[in-house]
């Protein structure tokens, strides 16, 4: 490896900052582009690393307090003297805007509305879960901790079977998954969650099942507009190659294909970018040579003991309508951070007409979660131990008034203040306000460990990291257990009613009737109306027999032999015949 060094003439002694010994006119020097050392270069050479996202050589202590992120182009530069250059520096331009405003997007803004932005845009959310049935419960918490809702939720290792996707079911969204590959029990298992005000269908030919990659893509329409959405999760025991080859097939056809240029494709696609080697390279023709831009450019992987690793990412196929990306460590359940972006695709005219419509409609009066229904109990006790009602009309009617203002000094909530509360419309009774203190105070012992960690020390503080898994372990069973004191409840009250206690055993599998709107692709529109459904099934099957007969009587279909004559199918006679009499 050649070091990018000069020999430097200086009018100063100034000492190495390795031997401390003077620096003369004719020595070789090394300089740190971050903190100005000079070294001598025999000092130096192997203190220094070079640092290809800024084209600079660093010293060893800055290049490891340094945040590594991925920026492919931050060492080009436009050259005036090539005619044909402008162009193409403007689109360079565009993509390093992108990766350079990927950030770690705080608690403050995720609730904030539209996620800070004027306008509602496409919010995409995306996990390497690890488990459903380990940290799916976690997962949803954590969700219910912000205002703002996500259009479409992504999951890879699931490591459930689509038979099994009822069980894992969000309040207002619609869901499809894909199976395990056989026989494997762990690492495999894809998903994708879209608001109920989306419709999706699946593109066969682009997703697949197989031991080097799992991909699933639908066709997604909302509001008149449709684009291709789609999640790929490549095992880290998958051939590379096979992998590479089906990637490229799939970025080729959803180029040949996009919808008004609009496509998305996110997962764990487990090459990393913030390496140096043969793989990245590959990955990067792959994407690039077909025009999709990477829009997560910060570490999204980190284990104990391992490099941080970008190998999570959101592909889109139009860098323009990318209005902002990052993570979210705060709804982090696994090794891998959630990795977010917000798409521009909606309309600015229907724009605010969608967000009163979903608060209009969505935003719960009552609330009847554990804490409040404590709380109703302890004031009505108070209330009925202090008031005497008199057994006659009047004092009944003071009895009743007496409920009905618990209950609306207990449950009923402002429509207004509702909107800056940090729980949305995704409903876990189950979790309280102390286990949401609990979530949070795990969430801050992960960030007092993961700052102890630096150069020297990959793992951090160990104290701090027994305390944070050992916490964690125990919040994981408080939560699991207060579900299941929940419905244990539920099924209590439902004793003796085998209509209410099936009910809930239904809800339980998954097996509940959905209340989502019946959508069909008619003559290539989407239509909701269930008049106009039904009128178009009437008339396909009213017109069977017609078309039927239609095709039947085309002189193509004609039979050319002759009809035969009846007599055919009477049997031959029999000319000899034997009788006895007696």
């Amino acid at each position: 490896m050649a070091i990018n060094h000069s020999i430097t003439m200086t009018t100063r002694r100034e000492p190495c900052g390795n031997c401390c010994k003077e620096i003369y006119t004719h020595h070789k020097i090394l300089t740190c582009s971050s903190c100005n050392l000079i070294l001598h270069y025999k000092c130096g050479k192997n203190s220094f690393e070079y640092d290809q996202t800024i084209d600079q050589w660093l010293c060893l202590d800055c290049h490891a307090g340094k945040l590594v992120t991925y920026s492919p182009f931050n060492s080009l530069s436009f050259n005036k003297y090539n005619p044909d250059d402008p162009e193409a520096y403007v689109e360079i331009e565009k993509i390093k805007a992108c990766l350079k405003g990927c950030k770690v997007i705080p608690n403050k803004l995720a609730n904030s509305k539209n996620f800070g932005f004027d306008k509602k845009p496409l919010a995409i959310f995306s996990n390497n879960i690890d488990g459903m049935s380990q940290n799916f419960d976690t997962l949803l918490a954590k969700l219910s901790l912000l205002s703002n809702q996500f259009d479409i939720l992504a999951v890879t290792e699931t490591n459930i079977n689509e038979i099994h996707k009822n069980l894992y079911k969000i309040p207002g969204y619609d869901s499809i998954f894909s199976s395990k590959y056989p026989n494997k029990h762990k690492g495999s298992g894809i998903g994708i969650y879209f608001n109920k005000s989306f419709a999706g269908n699946i593109i066969d030919e682009l997703t697949m099942i197989g031991p080097d990659i799992e991909t699933l893509f639908l066709k997604m329409y909302h509001k008149g507009k449709q684009f291709n959405f789609g999640v790929v999760y490549r095992p880290p025991s998958g051939n590379l190659k096979n992998f590479y080859q089906q990637l490229e097939r799939i970025f080729n056809m959803l180029s040949n294909k996009a919808a008004d240029n609009n496509s998305i494709v996110c997962g764990d696609f487990n090459v990393n970018l913030l390496k140096n080697d043969c793989n990245k390279t590959k990955f990067e023709n792959v994407f690039f040579g077909n025009c999709f831009i990477p829009t997560i450019s910060l570490p999204t992987h980190e284990k104990p003991g391992c490099d941080p690793s970008c190998i999570d990412n959101i592909f889109v196929s139009d860098v323009d309508n990318v209005l902002g990306s990052g993570l979210l460590p705060d709804v982090k359940v696994s090794h891998h951070y959630p990795t977010i972006c917000f798409y521009d695709i909606f309309d600015n005219d229907n724009q605010a007409d969608n967000v009163n419509d979903s608060d209009n409609c969505s935003l719960p009066h009552y609330d009847y979660c554990e804490t409040h229904i404590i709380e109703f109990n302890s004031k009505l006790s108070e209330k009925l131990s202090m008031d005497n009602f008199s057994a006659d009309e009047l004092g009944f009617e003071k009895f009743i008034d007496c409920i009905n203002n618990t209950i609306e000094d207990c449950f009923k909530v402002n429509p207004q203040s509702l909107k800056k509360s940090k729980r949305n419309r995704i409903e876990n009774p189950w979790i309280t306000n102390g286990l949401i203190n609990s979530i949070n105070y795990k969430n801050f012992l992960y960030e007092k460990w993961r700052k102890s960690k630096n150069k020297g020390s990959k793992m951090g503080d160990s104290e701090l990291y027994d305390k944070y898994k050992n916490y964690r372990k125990k919040l994981r069973t408080l939560i699991k257990a207060a579900k299941h004191m929940f419905y244990s409840k539920k099924f209590d009250n439902c004793h003796g009613n085998s209509k209410k206690t099936w009910e809930l055993i239904n809800e339980l599998r998954g097996k509940s009737i959905s209340k989502s709107k019946s959508s069909f692709l008619v003559n290539g529109e989407l239509v909701k109306d269930r008049r106009v459904i039904a009128n178009e099934f009437n008339k396909y099957f009213a017109s069977v027999a017609h078309d039927l007969n239609k095709n039947a009587l085309r002189p193509e279909n004609l039979p050319i032999s002759p009809i035969p004559d009846f007599s055919t199918y009477i049997s031959d006679r029999v000319n000899d015949s034997l009788f006895f009499e007696p």
